[in-house]
């Protein structure tokens, strides 16, 4: 096997961590649009003790804050997360 070709295994392994990864950190930005969403959105920014500008706020909520499983992107991110189960096992 050339210096360069990753062993089958260990890559398949690797790939399924990645994939395994970008699940959990889709599901993070979820958790925090629910809560940003829950406790007022920009106005929550804004407040004490964060005393974001609103202009921070408005971007951080119409990044973060959109990201809502009603959202095409993340509909499509989960369906393709879902048909990469042979990567991670499907835990």
């Amino acid at each position: 096997m050339a210096v360069n070709v990753p062993n089958s295994g260990t890559y398949q392994q690797q790939l399924g961590q990645h994939v395994t990864t970008f699940r959990d950190a889709l599901q993070q930005l979820l958790n925090d649009a629910a809560y940003l969403n829950s406790m007022g959105g920009s106005a929550f920014l804004t407040a004490a003790p964060f005393s974001l500008s609103q202009t921070d706020a408005d971007k951080i909520m119409s990044t973060v804050g959109a990201v809502t499983p009603a959202a095409t992107v993340v509909q499509q991110l989960t369906a393709w997360l879902n048909s990469t189960q042979a990567l991670w096992g499907g835990q």
